[in-house]
């Protein structure tokens, strides 16, 4: 296939780029920005695209056939854990950490972190999940396997398993089906 713009790396150059792991058949762009290297795990048939934008300070586990598409954002500051089989649409923002804007607190990552605020803690997103384009996903919660939620939501607390949400912020507005499951056997 003919391209323009910059193009995947191969085994060797993400192994040598210093991922805490990298499974067979990993895909990340060379138009990633990705920091924290040595805080990743990056699990067979993982893809990240162009664009995507991944600060882990803290550790980011992400699982076998996860995709990360374009122009999305993950801060792992406190931790996330991405499983098996999800889908993480353009745009999507998933934030471990978050900031008060109450004004009791001051903001901001160059603040030092006891004069600064906020909601933070891991987050889980659990196997055949996929998030919608544009969705921002907020700390400390747990997405249960199968969810689907639609583009634009807003998630703010842990999602029950199976079940499709979207809205800001995120309800549930009806259950998923789980025939994916046997497709996904022979993987």
């Amino acid at each position: 296939m003919r391209q323009l713009g910059g193009r995947y790396l191969d085994q060797s150059e993400l192994v040598d780029a210093g991922f805490k792991s990298v499974g067979k058949n990993v895909k990340v762009h060379t138009h990633a920005n990705i920091y924290g290297l040595e805080n990743i795990d990056l699990g067979d048939n993982s893809r990240i695209d162009d664009f995507a934008l991944i600060v882990a300070t803290g550790r980011l586990k992400i699982g076998r056939y996860v995709s990360v598409h374009s122009h999305s954002f993950i801060g792992a500051k406190y931790g996330i854990e991405i499983k098996n089989f999800v889908t993480i649409a353009p745009g999507v923002k998933i934030f471990s950490s978050s900031d008060d804007y109450s004004g009791e607190q001051m903001t901001g990552p160059t603040v030092p972190v006891e004069k600064s605020g906020g909601d933070k803690g891991l987050i889980v997103i659990e196997d055949y999940v996929i998030i919608g384009a544009g969705t921002i996903i907020l700390p400390d919660l747990t997405i249960k396997e199968g969810v689907s939620v639609g583009a634009l939501s807003l998630v703010k607390t842990d999602l029950e398993p199976w079940s499709k949400y979207a809205g800001v912020p995120a309800v549930k507005i009806g259950d998923r089906r789980k025939k994916l499951l046997h497709l996904a056997k022979d993987l």
